[in-house]
């Protein structure tokens, strides 16, 4: 039984804690820096609370820490896990600076410590699938990824938070909606696709604001074809596939055919299953898949156990995580330079 630490006791530790549990691992030290927070859960599993993330990391009984807190802290929890010998599971993004990531992914490397960055979406059954009809569909043309979600910052008047500067998003995240909605999809880009090579970005700032509320970019892909990409905090309350405002899909297509994939609202994926529409284009024929509803939590902290147990590398890799704050870093430089920019990939 492996025995886990939580680091962050926020709305997302739920879907970790419940499925470690699931997967058969122990919760056996819960920190965060609200006491009342962190006894409450730590009551759940019989677990110890703490608050000081250094009290799970000298825990001898710890295996395992599964890293919650805001990006701003990740990279000191991070490097401090790594030294301490610890497997780590962390939250996306991986940190809040591509600089900052590549040195959290080489630490890693170079201890030989397990490392999963948590972008729970490409466990979804239909994402799954997605990534093995793939190579049989040939050369991609285009790509088409969209991540619009319901948050209405274009009309409303502003909290006083969010006119502060610097804003309690650019300090805890780095950036809005590129970051906290862009990057799950610009990850599922990465696995689906690859690289980019090079890309132009563009973000919109609304007056008062430090952060952007609407993010859109070019990006050419290594292997081939080009990704059109947009996310964006949104007033517009009832569309997407789910129709709650939860706008979120990939449009792949490829000389063999399209797959139309679409994701449901990440803290209720119970409620309907992700979608995946398949074209193929040497029969003609259109298929749609429907998954039973699964939380694709579940199946990402079972599988993070399972490659613990067995010794091997963790999925996504931390390395993966960086991938996804360089792309965003780059198109934060195109959109500020506004200019076309060559990806400059630290790890090659």
């Amino acid at each position: 039984m492996t025995n886990v630490g939580i680091i962050g006791c926020g709305n997302i530790s739920r879907f970790h804690c419940e499925g470690y549990e699931r997967a058969g691992a122990r919760i056996v030290h819960v920190c965060d820096l609200r006491a009342e927070a962190a006894q409450t859960v730590a009551a759940r599993y019989d677990a110890r609370a703490s608050t000081d993330y250094r009290a799970v990391l000298d825990d001898p009984q710890v295996e395992l820490v599964s890293v919650l807190t805001t990006a701003a802290t990740h990279k000191e929890i991070c490097l401090a896990a790594i030294e301490a010998g610890k497997g780590i599971v962390c939250e996306k993004t991986l940190t809040d600076a591509a600089d900052a990531s590549f040195e959290v992914a080489s630490a890693a490397q170079r201890a030989g410590t397990f490392f999963a960055t948590a972008y729970m979406k490409r466990f979804f059954p239909a994402l799954q699938l997605a990534k093995n009809l793939l190579p049989d569909m040939g050369q991609i043309i285009s790509i088409y990824a969209r991540s619009w979600q319901p948050w209405d910052l274009w009309t409303t008047p502003l909290e006083p938070a969010l006119a502060t500067h610097p804003s309690p998003m650019m300090r805890n995240y780095g950036g809005g909606a590129l970051v906290c909605c862009g990057s799950h999809i610009l990850d599922l880009v990465h696995w689906l696709a690859g690289r980019p090579e090079r890309l132009c970005g563009d973000l919109y700032i609304r007056q008062g604001m430090d952060v952007d509320i609407q993010a859109n970019a070019m990006l050419w892909l290594e292997g081939g074809g080009i990704v059109h990409f947009e996310t964006c905090w949104h007033p517009l309350k009832f569309v997407g596939y789910e129709r709650n405002g939860w706008d979120e899909r990939l449009e792949i297509n490829a000389v063999g055919g399209r797959l139309d994939i679409y994701t449901v609202k990440w803290d209720q994926p119970l409620n309907n299953p992700a979608l995946v529409v398949h074209h193929d284009a040497s029969t003609g024929r259109t298929t749609e898949y429907r998954f039973p509803a699964v939380n694709p939590f579940d199946i990402e902290m079972a599988e993070v156990v399972r490659r613990f147990q067995a010794g091997e590398p963790g999925f996504p890799s931390a390395w993966d995580g960086y991938v996804v704050d360089e792309i965003i870093a780059h198109i934060v430089d195109s959109a500020r330079e506004n200019t076309v920019l060559d990806v400059r990939w630290k790890d090659r």
